[in-house]
């Protein structure tokens, strides 16, 4: 009779070995996330170091071929709305308002109740130093459109910046925040804010 030999192999300690592995998972997710967050937290820092490509506008080249094509287009079709519209806000963002005036005047000719166009008249008599006209502007684009957020704005910058009527300022934009609470400046500050400040 023979005998059976059975080799008897070391139990291996898998227990150990899975919480050593579960351990080397965890580190590895710490170290990964921690690498992700400060990552995020240094990028502001980081990237305000680099060198900004900076944002240029058009050239003056550009913007006078621009203007010419526009005053081509209203010369052709002078009863085009959106054609002295486009050469308005040309204009616009050129800053010469007294052109802007005079096609956004005959936008209006053609189609009187766009609070968009009064509003940017309004900006444009403004800059002309026309403060009555921008007020009137702004008061008929209110008028027109009584959710009309801009106009309102605009008019409480008038009469708060130009023309030193803080009470009149105050109610144009107390309307702005009746309408849109949330409203916010170019700055970040609410129109809350806002009125807070001046109050």
């Amino acid at each position: 009779m023979k005998t059976k030999f059975y080799l008897e192999l070391p139990v291996k300690n898998t227990q150990g070995q899975s919480r050593f592995f579960i351990a080397i998972l965890i580190s590895l997710i710490v170290g990964f996330t921690t690498g992700v967050v400060v990552t995020v937290y240094k990028a502001p820092s980081i990237l305000s170091k680099m060198p900004q490509a900076q944002q240029q506008g058009p050239s003056p080249d550009e913007i006078a071929k621009h203007i010419k094509h526009m005053e081509a287009e209203a010369a052709k079709n002078p009863q085009d709305f959106k054609g002295w519209i486009g050469l308005g806000n040309a204009y616009f963002d050129a800053e010469i308002p007294d052109k802007a005036i005079n096609a956004y005047l005959k936008a209006l000719a053609l189609s009187p109740d766009s609070p968009d166009v009064l509003t940017d008249l309004g900006v444009m008599y403004r800059r002309n130093k026309q403060l009555d006209k921008a007020i009137e502007a702004f008061d008929k684009a209110a008028k027109i459109d009584t959710t009309h957020i801009q106009s309102r704005f605009n008019k409480g910058v008038v009469l708060f910046h130009d023309m030193n009527d803080k009470e009149g300022a105050i109610k144009a934009w107390e309307e702005v925040a009746k309408l849109q609470p949330a409203y916010s400046l170019s700055t970040g500050q609410t129109i809350q804010q806002l009125l807070e400040s001046i109050k």
